[in-house]
């Protein structure tokens, strides 16, 4: 079965002065596999400060690059969000409906110690589009 991978923006690389490259989006099939997004603006590759600007941003980042692969957040049947703080879950919960606001994704969210880039939140995703989108 053939594989399209949807690479992360060139600029964010430049951003955030990495040398690793890696892909936003993994598609085989009908299913996609959306990288963990961080609530950066990737222009800057400066983070977002606040648990709630992060959690926008990443769901923005999130939206985009199911974008650029051809799919929509409706396509999406499950998230995997991963937060530094219990507390936070509450926090992100209204920002998380809006972005989801008829049939929410199956989800799975999990603290952990420390993220990447000490961000606060993040969220990985899995959807499935039709097969001639």
């Amino acid at each position: 079965m053939e594989r399209i991978y949807v690479p992360v923006e060139e600029e964010l690389f430049e951003a955030i002065g990495s040398k690793s490259r890696w892909n936003d989006v993994v598609r085989v099939g009908n299913t996609l596999w959306v990288t963990g997004q961080l609530g950066w603006d990737k222009t800057t590759g400066k983070l977002a400060e606040t648990l709630e600007e992060q959690a926008e941003m990443a769901l923005e980042n999130l939206k985009g690059a199911l974008e650029r692969a051809g799919a929509r957040l409706s396509d999406v049947v499950l998230t995997r969000v991963y937060l530094v703080d219990h507390d936070h879950y509450h926090r992100y919960e209204p920002i998380y409906a809006r972005y989801f606001p008829d049939q929410q994704p199956a989800r799975v969210s999990v603290v952990v110690a420390e993220l990447i880039h000490h961000a606060l939140f993040d969220i990985e995703a899995v959807a499935v589009v039709d097969a001639d989108s």
